[in-house]
């Protein structure tokens, strides 16, 4: 987890990022926010691959640095499996991104 003085402030404006992937709003690590839980939730769940590539997402945003367990995020294979709701979250970040 990237180490800032407003980490539940940054947790916070995680977890409502998150539930605008709709495919996730029911996923552990979530709501609220926790990037080790949602990616142990990759893991072990039987996730789609849908949900696989948005956890990674996520986890990417989080921290670009760390090398999560549930795979690294590869931005052409979302643009494959996303669906219309899944690429205008995905978009409406990309148009102004902001990391943590």
């Amino acid at each position: 987890m990237p180490a800032t003085d407003d980490t539940p402030a940054q947790a916070t404006k995680m977890a409502v990022f998150a539930r605008t992937f709709p495919c996730l709003t029911k996923a552990a690590g979530v709501k609220p926010w926790d990037a080790n839980t949602l990616d142990q939730w990759a893991l072990d769940a039987l996730v789609s691959h849908g949900e696989l590539v948005t956890a990674q997402f996520l986890l990417a945003v989080w921290d670009p640095a760390n090398t999560w367990r549930c795979g690294r995020f590869d931005v052409m294979e979302a643009l494959r499996v996303w669906d219309t709701a899944h690429l205008a979250a995905f978009l409406a970040w990309a148009n102004d991104p902001w990391w943590p």
